[in-house]
């Protein structure tokens, strides 16, 4: 795993706690999500993550070399 710690909701301590082996899963849904262990009690933890691109990536890019319209 990369140097983020994945954080996740314990339900069993009722708190933000890193997640252990965290790997992304696809629900049967489609959707997406982390699940891993929670480091301190050892509960399975699951955090959906956001399927959707970045959205710098999203913006278009206008043409660089516009032409100008055609004279009727």
């Amino acid at each position: 795993m990369s140097d983020d710690v994945m954080m996740g909701y314990c339900v069993k301590e009722k708190a933000q706690k890193p997640m252990k082996d965290a790997k992304e899963v696809t629900l049967k849904n489609g959707k997406k999500a982390m699940q891993g262990i929670c480091s301190s009690c050892g509960t399975k933890m699951m955090k959906f993550i956001s399927s959707k691109k970045p959205a710098a990536s999203a913006v278009p890019t206008p043409p660089t070399d516009p032409k100008p319209p055609a004279a009727p």
